[in-house]
């Protein structure tokens, strides 16, 4: 067992990358506010452009992610975190030049977006998972991730205030000091060196029915923060914000109180129980008439939120040989990419066919596919696959 206690140089290196990761992810969570006043007020489109700079910023991490994770295995997670961090530091450097007439630039900026965040964390969490002992890798998933969450509040609530009493150019400086930081952050951390054994580019197959796993939750997590607020909009009296706020703050603190329950009781009982806790939450929020109601069905979806990913992701680990860990990360971290096109591309449909009720009731087959999908991996959770000689 690796050292880990509270002074180890691991635990130090951890807290760093962690720090480094927060930097990335306030970048990224700065675009979801400077993204949508760039397109309606200095190109005067529609919120259709919005969407489509999601949609290639997530197709651009989901391609991405396959290569990161066989430049780690080949050449570490350093170098490749690193260049994550790079690359999100050139998107903000293009988002300054972006105005009326280069609406080909801001795609080209929300590509470089998309290939640096899937560098960062899928290196970061690799990182993390590399550093701690094997009775406590769950954990270390958990704790790596409220960087995400963390990040991804402070960004737009950051830009915005800028956006409001500075001006679109001071928001946007901040999708380039954040990722300097970042690199700043990781001057002199040494990383592990890549595992003796080289393997050719190939997909670890024992990650890919994680990785769909992970797909699926992150489909019942779309219909929460897209819809949560024209839901309740819709049924009266507002609050969907308040739904949202609940599933984050369920999240983080699922993540710090429970985060270690994927080690202690294992991945496959800490998956069933996130995907039956996924299914009652969204249908609680389904049938919910106001807010308060809402908010109980978003707090129960954060903490099957918190559970879920280290659970699919110690399954991805677990069942991989040792070479091929970092590629299995990066495998499985793509169905949070892959859970986003298919969210995207079908809850918007669907709540225009049927109604909002019908959006829950789209992450409810989900969530209940997810079930299937962990007893499905009942008699292989856990197995790790012979290490390479």
């Amino acid at each position: 067992m690796r050292d880990w206690h509270l002074r180890s140089p691991n635990r130090i290196a951890f807290a760093r990358i962690v720090l480094a990761g927060l930097g990335g992810f306030i970048a990224l969570g700065a675009a979801y506010a400077i993204v949508p006043e760039i397109v309606r007020t200095d190109m005067h489109q529609t919120d259709v452009v919005v969407g489509w700079t999601l949609t290639v910023f997530a197709a651009s991490a989901l391609i991405c992610r396959f290569f990161a994770g066989y430049g780690m295995d080949r050449r570490g997670v350093r170098s490749v975190f690193m260049i994550g961090f790079a690359l999100l530091l050139l998107a903000g450097v293009l988002f300054l030049f972006v105005n009326a007439n280069t609406e080909w630039l801001l795609f080209l900026a929300r590509i470089v977006q998309g290939l640096g965040q899937a560098c960062m964390f899928t290196a970061g969490l690799a990182w993390a998972v590399n550093l701690a002992p094997d009775n406590r890798r769950g954990q270390a998933m958990s704790l790596f991730g409220l960087c995400v969450w963390a990040g991804l509040t402070i960004g737009p609530i950051l830009a915005q205030v800028l956006l409001d009493h500075v001006g679109e150019r001071a928001a946007i400086l901040v999708m380039t000091v954040a990722p300097a930081f970042a690199l700043l952050a990781m001057i002199g951390v040494a990383a592990p060196a890549p595992h003796s054994v080289q393997v050719g580019f190939s997909v670890p197959r024992a990650a890919m029915r994680p990785s769909i796993g992970l797909m699926f939750g992150a489909v019942v997590m779309a219909t929460i923060t897209g819809f949560a607020v024209l839901t309740f909009d819709q049924r009266g009296g507002g609050g969907g914000a308040y739904v949202i706020a609940a599933y984050g703050a369920a999240t983080f603190l699922g993540r710090i109180v429970i985060g270690h329950l994927p080690d202690r009781i294992g991945a496959f009982r800490s998956g069933l129980i996130s995907f039956a806790l996924a299914a009652v939450g969204v249908t609680i929020i389904a049938i919910a008439p106001s807010w308060p109601a809402g908010a109980v069905g978003g707090a129960v979806c954060g903490i099957a939120w918190s559970l879920l990913f280290p659970s699919l992701g110690l399954m991805a680990v677990d069942r991989t040989s040792r070479a091929q860990r970092n590629s299995a990360l990066a495998v499985y971290t793509a169905g949070f990419d892959l859970g986003t096109l298919v969210g995207g591309a079908s809850l918007g449909y669907i709540s225009n066919a049927s109604g909002y009720g019908a959006v829950y009731l789209f992450g409810t087959i989900f969530a209940i596919g997810g079930l299937g999908l962990v007893l499905s991996m009942r008699g292989s959770a856990g197995r790790t696959t012979a290490e390479p000689a």
